[in-house]
């Protein structure tokens, strides 16, 4: 009803306005008092007459609804603001997608304050990086990790950051808290893998992987953690032969065999038996292992114990025990006279390389175990010039100059020499 009669009125003015603008030719003459009279365009009159009818109802809703007016005025201003604010956001996030240092500060700037959203706080910061140095950079992640403790919004990204500049006591805490809040949280672990990894603990790096492998198997964060698995793990029971004891493998998507486990274990028994001085034990467990399974780095890790106990020469008289056994190879041979000639026994060597005999063609490096029964196995090209080096050694101490350079042919080989295995 009450905008009914607004209306009527609004239209009996518009008429009188049309009206007095026909008798005076489009202007409205208005007596104030006396003689006094201002001429106004009609426009003028119409225009100031809807302001004087929207000023009358506000004044009548506020009169009347004193409560909803301040309402809907304070909306109206907060609207407002959020538009003004939402329009600087959007500058801000455009001139972040751009590098563009001078218009992110200029507009953080006017929306830094105490209801600035943390993640446009993360944002500015990371684009400090094309400003500030690396150790600026960590204080400031710093400084927020203090004052939003717990928040993942800081955590993640000062994780990241830290690993990038590889700070690996940062990356290592960060790792635990972050699992603290989220246990299994994927970026913690690798963080966590990535700094076992810097401290060469590889038991520790491989339950990080084990994990990660068991959770996000075939995803795009495990493609490179598939591939180094493994070896890993051998570095693993280098450290630790005992580490896989009671780990099971189902998280792997192949089985694992894991009969080339036993060196690796020994050589890991060894090197913990070597660190408590205890070479000759270490010795003993690497040769009993070498009798098993033949493997020749078993032999690189006898050796070194053989070189860190002083030339103990109990240990070679085990080498010795290997090139005299029936399953003698070789490989242990070879070793033997090397550690002979080291320690100056070059007699003692020079026979020890005569009982060995190698095929008339040695071209592609094939050598075979004395054993009747082992013939036809291949030895490297390592093994091939041991061989041809001692004996060229022992030739040159022996003053034997026409030996010397008959050994020293296939160490000068053309193939060796341009870079093309033969």
């Amino acid at each position: 009803m009450k905008r009914l009669l607004l209306i009527a009125i609004t239209l009996l003015l518009l008429g009188g306005m049309g009206y007095f603008a026909m008798r005076n030719s489009h202007n409205v003459s208005l007596n104030l008092f006396g003689n006094f009279s201002i001429q106004l365009s009609v426009w003028m009159v119409i225009v100031g007459s809807f302001v004087a009818g929207w000023a009358v109802t506000e004044l009548w809703q506020f009169i009347s609804h004193p409560h909803r007016f301040v309402q809907g005025f304070v909306g109206k201003f907060s609207q407002y603001r959020e538009n003004k604010k939402l329009q600087i956001t959007q500058k801000f996030e455009t001139a972040s997608l751009l590098r563009d240092p001078k218009q992110v500060r200029k507009n953080f700037n006017k929306l830094d304050n105490q209801k600035t959203p943390l993640s446009i706080r993360m944002q500015y910061i990371e684009q400090l990086r094309y400003e500030n140095s690396t150790e600026e950079l960590l204080v400031k992640y710093a400084e927020l990790r203090t004052k939003y403790q717990g928040n993942l919004q800081v955590l993640l990204p000062y994780l990241k950051l830290a690993g990038e500049v590889k700070e690996w006591d940062i990356v290592e805490r960060l790792s635990h808290e972050i699992l603290r809040i989220t246990p299994g949280h994927p970026d913690a672990l690798e963080g966590l893998r990535q700094f076992h990894i810097n401290r060469q603990d590889w038991v520790a790096c491989i339950e990080q992987e084990r994990d990660l492998l068991k959770n996000y198997s075939g995803c795009l964060i495990t493609n490179d953690i598939a591939l180094t698995h493994e070896d890993h793990l051998q570095k693993a029971l280098r450290q630790d032969p005992k580490c896989l004891k009671n780990w099971s493998f189902r998280y792997l998507p192949q089985k694992r065999d894991s009969k080339n486990d036993k060196p690796l274990e020994a050589i890991g028994e060894a090197v913990q038996l070597k660190k408590s001085g205890m070479f000759l034990e270490a010795g003993r467990v690497l040769k009993e292992a070498y009798e098993s399974t033949a493997s020749p780095e078993l032999l690189d890790t006898l050796e070194n114990v053989f070189q860190e106990s002083g030339a103990d020469e109990q240990i070679l008289e085990m080498l010795g025990g290997l090139h005299k056994s029936r399953q003698r190879s070789i490989p242990a041979s070879l070793l033997f006279a090397k550690l002979l000639y080291q320690i100056e026994r070059i007699d003692d060597a020079s026979k020890v390389l005569s009982e060995i005999k190698l095929p008339l063609s040695t071209t592609k490096f094939q050598l075979t175990k004395l054993g009747a029964k082992d013939k036809g196995q291949q030895m490297t090209e390592k093994w091939s010039d041991l061989y041809h080096a001692l004996r060229f050694l022992i030739a040159v101490r022996q003053d034997r100059s026409e030996d010397a350079l008959r050994e020293a042919k296939p160490l000068l080989r053309e193939a060796k020499l341009i870079g093309i295995n033969s």
